[in-house]
């Protein structure tokens, strides 16, 4: 296992992430997934019975986490785009069943819904991660991840290049940024003269579940110009 700098180059720095926070563990996550286990990589039926552990080329530290930064970045703007889901009144002449009587779409509630759903959107640098493991085969895993963030498939957070790199130092949990990664909070911040934030989040991926959520200190991963 060896002291990495994995960075994730960009090809026009437009990611769709509303907390703008990264987990190279949760990215690694998804490559490994979507090479060991693909049939089941879409199971929105996450529960605590039913997650797989990945077997990711990363260290673990002595409370059993991945020893992985979160991503950090220079963010140059922020704006809110839109997405929107409306039934084609054309396509519902034959695929919705009105079991031959007159019919009406009811497009505010119910299944044929519209909606008019918020995003922001981020413009930001190349993506740094500080890590310690093992540089082949994080490059084999990361080889299989074209996009950073949501919607990815509307060509937001495309990635043009990873690059792993070894450094000298491990800066996967204390660095050049204070702290580097949430770390569970015990009643007082660092007076290390960065900016901190409190919110509840899981420690290990996959981060979206609600369960195991514990006080932390969140680092500032938007760096300064």
């Amino acid at each position: 296992m060896k002291n990495l700098l994995v960075t994730a180059k960009l090809l026009d720095g437009r990611v769709n992430s509303n907390d703008g926070i990264f987990h190279l563990d949760s990215i690694l996550a998804y490559a490994w997934m979507l090479v060991h286990h693909p049939d089941i990589l879409q199971n929105r039926d996450l529960r605590m019975d039913n997650l797989i552990e990945p077997d990711l080329p990363l260290a673990k530290d002595e409370n059993g986490l991945w020893k992985t930064s979160l991503g950090f970045y220079q963010q140059f703007d922020e704006k809110v785009e839109y997405w929107h889901k409306k039934i084609n009144d054309f396509d519902a002449l034959h695929y919705v069943d009105f079991r031959g009587k007159r019919g009406k779409i009811d497009a505010q509630k119910g299944e044929y819904k519209a909606y008019r759903i918020p995003q922001i959107i981020r413009i930001i640098g190349d993506i740094e991660f500080y890590c310690v493991g093992d540089p082949i085969e994080i490059q084999k895993y990361l080889s299989y991840v074209t996009n950073i963030g949501k919607k990815g498939s509307q060509g937001y957070g495309y990635v043009k290049e990873w690059l792993v790199e070894e450094v000298e130092d491990d800066y996967s949990d204390i660095g050049p940024y204070g702290i580097m990664r949430p770390k569970p909070f015990t009643g007082e911040l660092p007076n290390d003269g960065q900016v901190y934030q409190i919110r509840k989040v899981r420690l290990k991926p996959p981060y979206h579940l609600h369960t195991d959520r514990v006080p932390c200190i969140i680092p500032n991963v938007r760096r300064q110009r």
